[in-house]
């Protein structure tokens, strides 16, 4: 099993890879720009993906990533999209997201989850690290909700059936929580 880890320019991507590394799960590193046409050669050959975060607005990097959501969506690939990779998971797929009211959050905070989901530890609340300034507004059609902070209602959610998730904080970034879910994912069946 690969997981396949796009580097959308976060600055946080290195902490993506070094939890991976920690928790023993094989991945590629490609920058999102190295794989634009990807798709046209017959899809993807990896068993899941991650999209990292970013630190600015780029309309190239917004359209490869939403043809890899797509991409993995109708090829039923597990994928995970974080802060960026989030917003983009949900607007790939007809949802929407808006600018933080109070601006750039960044901090620790604590997820109330609701939902049980194969990727979340086993617990009604989460200790984690964010660091976005817009979040997911309305979530797409089939996707539910699974974890909200006093910020944000979808801090953390899924399709009802596929193996996509996002995450609006950063689980690279969130000690046990965070180390956690990205293991729970890069171990799905």
């Amino acid at each position: 099993m690969t997981v396949l880890v796009v580097d959308n320019g976060s600055p946080f991507t290195a902490d993506i890879l070094q939890c991976l590394k920690k928790i023993g799960i094989s991945y590629d590193h490609k920058k999102c720009i190295d794989l634009d046409g990807f798709f046209k050669d017959g899809g993807l050959k990896y068993d899941r993906v991650i999209l990292s975060g970013r630190q600015k607005n780029d309309r190239q990097i917004n359209v490869i990533n939403s043809g890899i959501v797509r991409h993995c969506f109708d090829a039923d690939k597990p994928i995970l999209g974080i802060c960026y990779g989030a917003e983009i998971i949900a607007l790939a797929l007809g949802g929407s997201i808006r600018r933080m009211p109070q601006g750039h959050l960044q901090g620790r905070t604590s997820i109330k989850v609701s939902a049980n989901l194969p990727i979340l530890p086993k617990k009604s609340s989460l200790d984690v690290y964010e660091s976005h300034g817009f979040c997911v507004a309305r979530l797409p059609e089939d996707f539910v909700s699974a974890g909200r902070s006093e910020s944000c209602p979808y801090e953390i959610f899924a399709h009802r059936i596929k193996k996509i998730y996002g995450t609006q904080f950063h689980p690279e970034k969130s000690w046990e929580d965070g180390m956690a879910i990205l293991a729970n994912f890069a171990r799905l069946e």
